[in-house]
């Protein structure tokens, strides 16, 4: 069965953190949940940085649609992206978003689906 994502009929949910929200794309059902697809925007202005943690996952990619943000990763330091800009980091690694944008929107990829969170230490 093909999938598709409508704009117009997008439902927000907030998730993880609370501060944004998430438009899941239909490629979790779609894959079986293989793959995780989804817009995340904020919601609210940033408030300080939103914790140092990891992702127990195979592979996780973001490309910033709107605004900018600014992550620390444990291995490159701080980094600004803006929008056109990606990135793609390595499982487990130590990372933290630091600040965004009021309209940061950005699409992030991971497999598999549904994976654990861990707050870390600096």
């Amino acid at each position: 069965m093909t999938t598709m994502s409508f704009h117009k009929s997008a439902q927000w949910k907030t998730g993880m953190r609370t501060y944004l929200e998430y438009r899941d794309l239909g490629i979790v059902e779609a894959s079986k949940g293989t793959v995780l697809a989804h817009v995340i925007r904020a919601r609210e202005s940033c408030s300080g940085p939103g914790g140092y943690h990891t992702h127990d996952l195979e592979f996780q990619m973001n490309y910033v649609l709107h605004g900018w943000t600014r992550v620390e990763f444990e291995d490159a330091g701080e980094v600004r992206f803006e929008a056109g800009d990606s990135w793609c980091q390595d499982p487990n690694i130590k990372h933290e978003v630091l600040e965004y944008s009021d309209d940061f929107e950005v699409i992030e990829i991971c497999m598999p689906a549904d994976f654990p969170t861990q707050d870390a230490q600096r």
